[in-house]
């Protein structure tokens, strides 16, 4: 599945405001990210502003950090802890290591869907209804770029966006996955099935066992909120609702193991692994 044509960052190629939306006050901002991986990786994948390093930090990380950052110009800065804590002192596990980088940019849906369909195996997108939680966000952000999904699909009102704080727990993926911000899922949905995706959602009661499921066709798995799982009009949109059966004691799966037992499912039969 990373059989991929050419290397897609996510835009704004859109200017409508359903696509940018809300947020475009905040995305002016600079944000702050740290931790050792977490800064190589955006090195790797983008171009931080500057990066921020404890005085005396040592180790092989520190060394490629220090290298690509020289190599991509990007400015390091050596601070004493007391400095440094000042600096970034509020980012919990940053290691002696930060940097700022520009805000996520999110691409337009139609620019996702041809992204999607530029790789060798059919569109593997996962729409989230509403997911609050960052570190779900990050969490199923770091499972779809590990299974080769070509996408996702946020709402840029009452869910978490991708932040700086999404970044660490995805460690890497936000800087690989393209993510496109819509004002509306049903009309998101509406425009994937017009273009010839077929939905299915994931539901506690979904009629359809996740196992049983046909994923080798143009997919875009739904994922609900923590709690309230897929809204009404989303899950009618929904060409099929799967369940993951549980036969021991636990009522219910978080949204990141979920997301990752049916990535998994779609993945295993898209590559053959299931015979």
């Amino acid at each position: 599945m990373k059989n991929k044509k050419e290397h897609f960052q996510g835009d704004n190629l859109s200017n409508k405001k359903s696509e940018t939306g809300s947020r475009e006050q905040k995305d002016r901002q600079e944000e702050l990210i740290g931790g050792r991986h977490a800064v190589l990786e955006a090195l790797k994948y983008s171009k931080p502003l500057k990066i921020f390093l404890t005085e005396g930090l040592k180790g092989a990380v520190v060394n490629e950090i220090t290298l690509l950052a020289r190599q991509k110009s990007v400015p390091v800065k050596r601070l004493s802890k007391e400095d440094f804590n000042r600096t970034a002192g509020d980012i919990s596990g940053s290691q002696g290591v930060a940097a700022v980088i520009t805000p996520f940019r999110y691409s337009s849906l139609s620019r996702l869907i041809e992204s999607a369909r530029s790789f060798d195996s059919e569109p593997f997108l996962i729409m989230l209804d509403h997911i609050e939680d960052p570190q779900n966000l990050g969490a199923v952000m770091r499972t779809a770029d590990a299974a080769g999904v070509h996408g996702l699909i946020i709402p840029e009102q009452r869910a978490a966006g991708v932040t700086a704080a999404v970044c660490k727990v995805a460690a890497g993926a936000a800087e690989r996955i393209p993510v496109a911000l819509v004002g509306n899922l049903n009309r998101a949905a509406a425009m994937l099935k017009k273009e010839g995706f077929w939905l299915y959602g994931a539901e506690a009661d979904g009629k359809t066992e996740y196992y049983r499921a046909d994923y080798c066709r143009p997919l875009a798995l739904v994922i609900g909120s923590e709690g309230k799982g897929l809204s009404r009009l989303l899950r009618k949109n929904c060409d099929m609702t799967l369940n993951i059966p549980m036969p021991g004691s636990a009522g219910s799966l978080n949204v990141a193991a979920a997301t990752a037992i049916l990535t998994y499912a779609a993945l295993a039969q898209r590559e053959g692994w299931t015979g």
